[in-house]
């Protein structure tokens, strides 16, 4: 019978593990449609359009928030096994860093989000199920949220940018297995290949 060596933090895996990268994923995809979607909301909207805009946007947020908070738990509190890049020091050191940014910026981002929704005027049904606006009324509060809300998102753009400039300087400059321990950039690029030879006939 074949034995495998237990993965600890002495002997760490290649890869992440498949919830590390859905939850990942889930969170990076939720997080560029907010920052995208969300700046249809500084345009004058109709009524509907931007009800119905809430009501997806906090539904977004709301798992966004679910998953940033597990994997905030995971990766800080748990130490759950992850790969062990060898990165000299001051890197390692700002690597964490912004991980650990990014993540408090995907759970503070939902989470004022969603503190703005109890002042709108509007509907704002959470999943679609629950009207979560109109319980509160101080403005002065509001425009705190608000600020700290857009500041947030605007520290998030560019952190994301510096997150995915990193990645892609590992993979195509030092050619390690940061980016690879992911996403599987070989197994996609195999896929890309063969659709590219069945376009082509």
């Amino acid at each position: 019978m074949t034995t495998y060596p237990r993965l600890t933090q002495e002997n760490p895996p290649h890869d992440y593990s498949s919830p590390y990268r859905w939850l990942h994923w889930t969170i990076a995809t939720g997080c560029i449609t907010l920052l995208i979607a969300g700046q249809q909301f500084n345009l004058p909207l109709s009524n509907a359009y931007r009800s119905a805009g809430l009501r997806y946007h906090s539904t977004i947020g709301t798992v966004v928030l679910v998953c940033a908070l597990y994997l905030f738990f995971k990766r800080f509190i748990r130490r759950d096994t992850r790969p062990n890049h060898n990165l000299p020091m001051l890197k390692r050191l700002i690597a964490t860093g912004v991980h650990l940014a990014l993540y408090s910026l995907a759970i503070l981002i939902p989470l004022t989000g969603l503190l703005t929704a109890y002042y709108a005027e509007l509907p704002v049904l959470l999943l679609g199920l629950f009207d979560i606006s109109g319980y509160a009324t101080d403005n002065a509060l509001y425009t705190q949220i608000r600020r700290v809300h857009e500041l947030a998102t605007l520290l998030a753009m560019a952190l994301l940018v510096a997150h995915v400039g990193a990645a892609i300087y590992h993979h195509r400059i030092q050619k390690d297995r940061v980016l690879s321990a992911m996403v599987d950039i070989d197994y996609y690029a195999e896929k890309w290949r063969v659709l590219r030879r069945k376009l082509r006939r």
